[in-house]
């Protein structure tokens, strides 16, 4: 990118931060006016932070801004944890809760024997009011016997284990793929079916060593990022958020 280009995107990026997720950015002669370009090279740029997802362009209705992707830290925070540092409000819908037998696949990432009884939820997690992720959670019956899950309408899920069991989080193992949405979850997400999607499949250790969770998310790729600082010996290390 040359000199001319990068000043030319750091004007765009200007005005775009300027406007709230879903205004309409002056039309394109307006702009080409403010930047001193001609619409050639701004349709380019245009074209780039498009790709970028900082706007989105539709045809004979205009240039729309974007919502800017959540960050997650890879820390290991709960879902309300993280929308609440990033100053939203963080809600929940709760699909599924209900006590199930573990499968194979299940009861091996959870160190327990096929047949295990579970806490099955499934919730719809937003934030201030727009949905971000689906998440499924399974958790092991003998060790929370009378885990209050209906809580879970609103609450965080690790706040209601500390209150009710005093267990302490210790650290995860966190996997991160990339997918598509199907009809069911694009519905519940309000993205178009077969959009990408970013699958996050976490397992949880107390303090003790005990595996008590098993997570498996699935983020709207335009609402959600992981960002990673790797070192050259090899630490990680999260980023701060934007």
């Amino acid at each position: 990118m040359t000199r001319k280009q990068q000043k030319l995107h750091e004007q765009l990026l200007d005005i775009i931060d300027q406007q709230p997720p879903g205004a309409r950015l002056p039309a394109e002669r307006e702009l080409a006016a403010v930047t001193q370009v001609s619409r050639d090279t701004l349709r380019r740029a245009l074209k780039h932070l498009e790709g970028l997802k900082h706007i989105e362009i539709r045809q004979g209705a205009g240039i729309f801004v974007l919502a800017k992707p959540l960050a997650n830290q890879l820390k290991l925070m709960s879902f309300s944890e993280e929308m609440q540092q990033l100053g939203l409000t963080p809600s929940n819908k709760l699909l599924f809760n209900d006590v199930v037998r573990a499968d194979v696949k299940v009861a091996n990432k959870l160190g327990l024997a096929p047949g295990a009884e579970l806490f099955s939820i499934r919730r719809l997690r937003l934030a201030d009011g727009a949905p971000v992720a689906i998440e499924q959670v399974y958790l092991p019956k003998s060790i929370f016997p009378e885990l209050a899950t209906k809580e879970l309408h609103t609450g965080s899920l690790y706040d209601l284990l500390h209150r009710q069991y005093e267990i302490v989080v210790d650290q995860a193992k966190q996997q991160i793929s990339a997918t598509v949405v199907d009809e069911e979850e694009a519905d519940f997400l309000q993205i178009p079916v077969f959009s990408p999607a970013l699958l996050a499949e976490r397992t949880v250790l107390d303090e003790q060593g005990r595996i008590i969770e098993l997570a498996k998310s699935l983020y709207r790729a335009d609402r959600y990022r992981f960002d990673v600082l790797v070192q050259r010996n090899g630490t990680r290390l999260a980023t701060a958020f934007e």
